[in-house]
């Protein structure tokens, strides 16, 4: 049974968790953990992958008994067919979605890293990567909390 939205991400007493998008009424939303890295290059331009959806940060759903840092890591290596390196954490968002592939409302709970790409390649990933400048104010993202994510770190 699943719980109401509302009460699975309530921020600690003290703390603030920036939430993007809102909670249709009468709506269920699955809980979805994730993880995605802020690499940049050496022009400041961010990397990213694209879908028919839309340009998404590297990264994805975790799964059972990962940690959010070995989640992206395997990401971006699956992703990107790269290695990487994390530098620290730049926070955690919550982003309220509905997924036309697979006809779903998620309330994804994303933990965000700056990251690094090894220059060796592992092998082909799924996605080219894409790097996208960010010196304009247009967002740049399929999902809110990328946008803000990106801005953070």
């Amino acid at each position: 049974m699943e719980e109401p939205v509302r009460e699975r991400y309530e921020d600690p007493p003290g703390s603030h968790t920036p939430t993007f998008g809102s909670p249709a009424g009468g709506v269920t939303y699955e809980k979805r953990l994730a993880a995605y890295a802020v690499i940049r290059n050496h022009t400041g331009a961010v990397a990213a992958v694209q879908t028919p959806a839309g340009y998404w940060l590297p990264g994805g759903g975790i799964l059972p008994g990962e940690t959010p840092e070995e989640t992206v890591v395997r990401e971006v290596r699956e992703e990107l067919g790269h290695a990487l390196r994390l530098i620290g954490k730049i926070g955690e968002a919550v982003q309220y979605f509905f997924a036309v592939a697979d006809g779903r409302y998620y309330a994804m709970q994303a933990v965000f890293f700056r990251a690094e790409l090894a220059e060796v390649s592992l092998g082909p990933g799924e996605y080219e990567v894409c790097w996208l400048e960010t010196s304009h104010l247009t967002p740049l993202f399929f999902h809110a909390c990328h946008n803000w994510a990106v801005q953070q770190g």
